[in-house]
């Protein structure tokens, strides 16, 4: 028998509704890059983030995470997101600064004074104004993920005084206060990708680090430095965003999904960094780290220098610095 026009648009008809459906039930696949070994905070909270991903998807969206700078380099991931390279990213905020200043007050040198209380900024409502003008950069912020405070590390011994970072290279990461603190103290900062971290401490490149603690422990820096100083010199964290065009295309399940996943990341990451701090520092004292508290009068010959560096910033952090002091 011949098959007839009708039995062959038919057969057409099923085979595109067939192939649709498909298609429906494969996974779209989002990449997400960034810097952090898979057993710093940020790593474990990348992975629990992409294991809610599937599970409120039902396996039809999938996050694969790209840890360690392995995809994209640190320096390049915000501009590697905006031009499509990846599709999700998570770096310290303070690479955020060029696009806007204002996330600069996160890393004025002393403003806050313990980890809870800029933690909770961050996580504030201060912290959310900041992720929404992402938008104006091709970005869509999709949350908060909290490290740890960071402490000033030197090679050698923790350092209680300023003088002690005078003629020694520091390294940052880019940012424009800490980099001014630095500077009065007298040491000098450098600019080293976080990976490169270790192997710079062991060759001598640079002699100590302001980094989270939380960062530290994990990334083996105690076997390259023997002091560190308990202060807060910024409140680590860093902001998830997504490229907005591909966020765009997504289907509205697909949308709630990431955003359910991403509001139970926030809550695992915020408890997780709290107890995360603890760990970390008793990592680094078991290992050999000398870990220092300053005394009242030490603090304030930190805060003499510092806290003049809050005036020299733009209007806009200013005022936000001012926001938070009155908030003490």
């Amino acid at each position: 028998m011949k098959p007839t026009r009708s039995s062959f648009l038919a057969a057409l008809a099923f085979g595109l509704v067939a192939a649709g459906a498909a298609r429906a039930q494969e996974s779209v696949v989002l990449k997400l890059s960034h810097e952090a070994p898979e057993t710093q905070i940020k790593g474990r909270t990348a992975l629990y983030f992409a294991e809610k991903v599937k599970e409120y998807s039902n396996g039809t969206l999938r996050v694969e995470v790209f840890p360690s700078a392995s995809l994209i380099p640190t320096k390049d991931e915000v501009r590697a997101v905006i031009r499509g390279q990846v599709d999700i990213i998570a770096p310290q905020t303070s690479y955020y600064t060029p696009f806007n200043a204002a996330w600069d007050v996160f890393y004025q040198p002393l403003l806050f004074n313990s980890a809870k209380e800029g933690m909770d900024t961050l996580a504030g409502d201060l912290g959310r104004e900041l992720l929404g003008t992402l938008d104006k950069v091709g970005l869509k912020g999709m949350g908060i993920w909290h490290d740890g405070p960071g402490y000033v590390y030197l090679k050698d011994k923790p350092p209680t005084k300023p003088e002690d970072l005078k003629g020694r290279k520091i390294r940052l990461f880019p940012s424009a206060p800490l980099e001014e603190g630095v500077r009065a103290a007298g040491g000098i900062p450098v600019s080293v990708p976080a990976p490169d971290v270790y192997l710079g401490l062991q060759q001598g490149m640079i002699e100590g680090v302001i980094s989270a603690v939380t960062f530290a422990a994990p990334s083996r820096w105690y076997e390259v430095v023997k002091g560190a100083t308990r202060m807060t010199m910024f409140v680590g964290g860093y902001g998830v965003a997504i490229n907005k065009n591909r966020w765009d295309k997504l289907s509205p399940e697909h949308k709630d999904a990431l955003q359910r996943a991403m509001k139970d990341a926030e809550k695992w990451n915020y408890d997780q960094s709290v107890d995360n701090i603890a760990a970390s520092e008793k990592l680094l004292v078991d290992n050999g780290v000398t870990l220092a508290d300053l005394s009242a009068e030490e603090l304030a010959e930190w805060r003499t220098l510092m806290t003049p560096i809050y005036e020299r910033q733009p209007a806009e952090v200013r005022e936000l610095i001012k926001r938070v002091q009155s908030k003490k």
